[in-house]
């Protein structure tokens, strides 16, 4: 892989703002420590298929606005996706979830994604799962 197209986490830069404080463990995470993440909901729900799926080697919670944090240029601000996954084939896969009453909203962010992934030449995948459609994860690494 290029070094144009290398994402770096450790466990010494991963700053999350909060740690996770719920009843799960995930096995998958990057990190030991989980953060920005709360103990139910859409995004933790999203969480959970991601630390579940057998494409998925390791997954992280992508904190925004952090030095070390995974981020794509808009045309005014820059974008943190939610999740950034290592697929066991060497992909890499970007989830931003979004909340049905906000998707409509960010045709922007899903642009850029899909230019990322493009891109990429095959190497790198976005997705914009909503109202708990999480299978989309599931179709975007299957291709489909």
């Amino acid at each position: 892989m290029s070094a144009d197209l290398s994402i770096i986490f450790d466990e010494q830069t991963y700053a999350p703002n909060q740690p996770y404080a719920g009843g799960t463990k995930f096995e998958k995470h990057y990190t030991r420590l989980v953060g920005d993440l709360q103990p139910s909901g859409e995004e933790f729900d999203c969480a959970v298929h991601l630390d579940r799926s057998d494409a998925v080697r390791f997954w992280i919670r992508n904190v925004e606005r952090k030095k070390s944090s995974f981020w794509l240029q808009l045309p005014h601000e820059k974008f943190y996706p939610d999740f950034v996954a290592l697929l066991k084939d060497g992909r890499i896969l970007v989830v931003e979830y979004k909340g049905g009453h906000l998707y409509e909203g960010e045709a922007a962010k899903r642009h850029i994604g899909a230019v990322w992934a493009e891109a990429s030449d095959g190497k790198c995948l976005f997705c914009m799962p909503t109202n708990r459609d999480l299978s989309l994860i599931d179709r975007t690494i299957n291709g489909g």
